[in-house]
C-alpha cells in the first residue's frame, strides 16, 4: 500500500525538470534548504534542515493546479503559469517573486513581415484580413493571456492555435502565421527567422512562490514551517548585499573608539559599530578594542579605509550567510494576505 505524505507536513511542489527545475533546487540549496532526493528519478524528496516539509516534483504548469486543489500547500513555478492557469482560483496566493527564471511572453512574427513592426501594425493586419475573410492565426499555449492581451489592444479578429513546444516552427510548417511564446534572450526566435514586435510583450515572467490560502489557514503547523522557510530565504537574500568587517583599533575607551567611527555615519555600519575591549597582554603600551560593522557590499573598501584611517589593523572581511531583520517582511506581508478575503492579484 502506498504511504501517503504526512497531513501536518508542508507539501512543497517544485518543477520536475528543465532549467526552471534546476534553478529552483539551487535557489533552495543556497538558502540552506538543500533538497535530498533518494535517486534522480524520484518524484518526492525531503529537506533535512526542515523536517516538517515534503517536496513533490511536478510539471511547472501542473504545480498551479496542485496548489489550487490543495494537494500541495506551496509551489514554485513561473508567473506565466500562474496567470494562465490560476486566474480562476480564489485560493492561490503569490507569496513572493524569487528572482530567477526571468523571461517574457511575447508576440513574434516572421522576419519576412517587413511592414509589421509594432502592435499597431498587427492590429491593421488583422483588420485587413477580416475584410477579406482571413483570420490571423497565432500558435501559443497561453490562450487566456494572449486573448486578453489582444482584446486590450483592440485586436479581435484572430484564431489561437494551441501548440506545445517547438512552436517557433509553426509559421514555416504552415499551421500558424505567428507565435506567442516565452523568450529569455531572443536567440531561438532569431535562429528560426522570427522577431518580436514593439509593444508585443504580454507579461514579464519569473519564478514565483505560490500558496493555497485554504490549506494554510487550517494548519498552524504548516504555517510555522512556512514561516521558517521564508525567514531563511529572506535572510539569505538580504545577506547577499552585506559584508561584516572586523578590526582592532587602539583607543582610550569604548566610547572613544565608538565616537571616532561614528564621526563618519555613512561608513559606521548598518546600525552602528559594535565595540568591545581586547584583553591586551601584560606590558602592552596601547589599549586595543575590537569593532564589528555590518556594511553594504559596495562600501567594503571605503569602510576599510575609514577604519584604517582611525588606526585600525587586522581588518577581516566576511560574507554572512544570513542577515535577519527584526521581523520577516515576506512572511508578514503573506500573513496579512492570507487572513484577508481579497481576491488574489497576480
Amino acid at each position: 500500500m502506498t504511504e501517503l505524505l504526512p497531513r501536518d507536513h508542508l507539501i512543497v511542489a517544485l518543477p520536475s525538470k528543465g532549467r526552471l527545475g534546476e534553478a529552483a533546487d539551487q535557489f533552495f540549496a543556497r538558502a540552506g534548504l538543500q533538497i535530498y532526493k533518494p535517486n534522480q528519478r524520484a518524484y518526492t524528496a525531503t529537506i533535512p534542515s526542515l523536517p516538517a516539509a515534503e517536496v513533490v516534483y511536478q510539471r511547472p504548469r501542473d504545480i498551479v493546479s496542485k496548489v489550487a486543489e490543495g494537494l500541495a500547500d506551496i509551489g514554485a513555478t513561473g508567473l506565466d503559469n500562474v496567470m494562465e492557469y490560476g486566474e480562476d482560483s480564489a485560493d492561490i496566493l503569490v507569496i513572493d517573486r524569487l528572482g530567477f527564471g526571468r523571461c517574457e511572453l511575447l508576440l513574434a512574427v516572421p522576419d519576412s513581415w517587413i511592414d509589421v513592426v509594432s502592435i499597431a501594425d498587427l492590429a491593421d493586419l488583422s483588420l485587413r484580413g477580416q475584410g477579406r475573410g482571413a483570420q490571423l492565426r497565432i500558435a501559443t499555449k497561453y490562450s487566456n493571456l494572449v486573448k486578453s492581451f489582444l482584446y486590450r489592444q483592440g485586436i479581435s479578429h484572430f484564431l489561437l492555435v494551441h501548440a506545445e513546444g517547438a512552436m517557433e516552427a509553426a509559421p514555416r510548417m504552415g499551421y500558424a502565421d505567428m507565435i506567442a511564446d516565452l523568450s529569455e534572450t531572443g536567440t531561438t526566435l532569431r535562429e528560426n527567422h522570427l522577431r518580436p514586435i514593439d509593444g508585443g510583450v504580454i507579461i514579464a515572467s519569473e519564478a514565483v512562490l505560490i500558496a493555497n490560502r485554504r490549506t494554510l489557514r487550517q494548519s498552524p503547523e504548516k504555517l510555522e514551517t512556512l514561516r521558517e522557510m521564508l525567514e531563511l530565504i529572506e535572510a539569505h537574500r538580504r545577506a547577499r548585499h552585506y559584508v561584516s568587517l572586523r578590526a582592532n583599533i587602539a583607543g582610550d575607551s569604548v566610547a572613544d573608539v565608538q565616537g571616532r567611527i561614528l564621526a563618519n555615519p555613512a561608513l559606521s555600519g548598518s546600525k552602528g559599530p559594535g565595540v568591545v575591549a581586547v584583553a591586551s597582554p601584560p606590558g602592552a603600551t596601547k589599549r586595543w578594542f575590537e569593532t564589528t560593522l555590518l556594511v553594504q557590499s559596495n562600501l567594503i573598501h571605503k569602510t576599510m579605509q575609514h577604519l584604517r584611517d582611525l588606526g585600525g589593523t587586522d581588518i577581516i572581511v566576511t560574507r554572512p550567510n544570513y542577515v535577519f531583520d527584526e521581523k520577516s517582511e515576506t512572511y508578514d506581508r503573506f500573513e496579512r494576505l492570507l487572513q484577508s478575503n481579497e481576491r488574489p492579484s497576480f
